[in-house]
């Protein structure tokens, strides 16, 4: 007899988390500003000098990512990107990727619900840095993560780019240790039969 178990995926709350349902052609970038056509990507909202680019475009980033532009010759600060999301109570694991636009200090703060859910973060390389991190005692409601660019730098033109956004649920403790006892269990009863 074949033992199987069937798993239960932890889907993100975050909808288009990387970016790729957006009205953005291939090799080109929208703002939300009106700087050019409004971008449109799903479940996100932009603000300031913030967009979406695609593909072999003239910053040379690979993939569809959303970024966050400080250019002061436009008067373009405090860039920003957001989405709100509904969530169960309990614990959850905000991840995503940033990366510098090639040459450029741009810096983050990420937000839950308006309060910083990690330092300023400011990635050193134009290589893509994971971060990640845990958030206890949410209440099952609505909640709104938010990138906000900083020209810490005080360049006239900095870029940061994001990916890979995730908010998954965490399981309880005791979830995990009932979730672990009913495998020992059925290995225990597995082995006994055999």
């Amino acid at each position: 007899a074949t033992l199987m178990l069937a798993g239960t995926a932890n889907a993100s709350l975050i909808q288009n988390g990387d970016f790729d349902i957006s009205n953005v052609g291939n090799g080109s970038f929208l703002y939300g500003n009106g700087f050019t056509s409004p971008v449109e990507a799903a479940g996100w909202s932009f603000a300031n000098g913030s967009g979406v680019i695609k593909d072999s475009s003239a910053w040379g980033n690979p993939g569809t990512v959303a970024f966050l532009q400080n250019y002061s010759p436009l008067r373009w600060a405090e860039p920003s990107i957001s989405q709100t999301f509904t969530s169960g109570a309990g614990s959850f694991n905000v991840s995503f990727q940033l990366m510098q636009r090639s040459g450029n200090e741009q810096s983050v703060n990420v937000l839950l619900d308006g309060q910083a859910i990690a330092p300023t973060l400011t990635p050193v390389s134009s290589a893509w840095t994971s971060y990640s991190f845990d958030i206890s005692g949410l209440t099952g409601s609505s909640h709104t993560l938010t990138f906000n660019g900083i020209n810490l730098s005080s360049a006239a033109d900095s870029t940061l780019f994001v990916d890979s956004v995730n908010v998954n649920a965490v399981p309880e403790p005791l979830s995990a240790a009932l979730m672990l006892g009913g495998l020992g269990v059925m290995g225990w009863a597995r082995r006994r039969r055999a």
